[in-house]
């Protein structure tokens, strides 16, 4: 199989997903880690039934890192609460935690050492593009999208142009969000053909360029067992693309 295990139970499945790979099938019916997990799953079983694999939060296609997955209708109950923060009973279990490294196409070492700053924004989402941009408080469409960002280290990518590795930590999960608000700040992630515009440009001159992954990606996940109601937290870096700059 081609997904890597950080951790499983009976309740959880916790892997690394592949940069490159879907999460779930789309049109194109390509490799989907869905599929992949449930075809991993059936193998491990005795009864030869389709397994249960709860999908709880999603990355896109070019991004890797961490996930997490439900195996039974209760742990992805639970595991959903967690990720939209919103619970009933006497005891609501902490909101899920996801942080995430990216790489900031440009120089932010005046930055380098700051606290870490949140940044509040109104996304959209354009179904038919299937892309997002930020719009208006006032935007009926809109929906708040919050998060925080703090500079750790500075580059430059192979062709010399000055890059910086931040870590995200998502408040909102909103579509591409953070690859909408850094870029809507005037901090595009790098390899990003979406909303870069000047990397869409130098990739268009350097053939070199041409298949690169962006700089974005999982690392850290922390989310209270649905069971045990443990506090958990698993971390994965990545190892290749511009990550390897740092």
């Amino acid at each position: 199989m081609k997904i890597p295990i950080i951790y499983e139970d009976s309740h959880v499945l916790v892997c690394e997903k592949p940069v490159g790979m879907l999460v779930q099938s789309d049109r194109s019916m390509d490799v989907d880690m869905v599929n992949e997990l449930k075809n991993y799953l059936y193998e491990k079983q005795t009864e030869k039934k389709e397994p249960y694999l709860g999908l709880i939060h999603r990355l896109d296609r070019p991004v890797g890192g961490v996930l997490v997955f439900a195996k039974t209708p209760v742990a992805a109950k639970s595991l959903s609460s967690q990720v939209s923060g919103e619970q009933g009973g006497k005891n609501p279990l902490p909101k899920m935690e996801k942080k995430y490294y990216a790489v900031i196409d440009k120089d932010l070492s005046h930055k380098l050492g700051n606290e870490a700053e949140e940044l509040v924004d109104y996304l959209v989402k354009d179904a038919r593009t299937n892309t997002s941009k930020i719009t208006g408080a006032n935007d009926k469409n809109g929906k708040k999208a919050i998060l925080s960002y703090q500079v750790l280290s500075t580059a430059k990518d192979e062709q010399g142009h000055p890059v910086s590795l931040v870590e995200v930590t998502l408040k909102t999960g909103r579509h591409h969000q953070i690859r909408v608000q850094m870029a809507g700040n005037q901090m595009p992630l790098w390899g990003d053909t979406k909303y870069n515009d000047s990397f869409i440009r130098r990739q268009k001159q350097n053939s070199d360029m041409r298949w690169a992954n962006i700089g974005l990606y999982s690392h850290s996940l922390t989310f209270s067992h649905p069971i045990s109601k443990k506090r958990m937290q698993f971390n994965a870096n990545p190892k290749e693309g511009i990550f390897k700059q740092f």
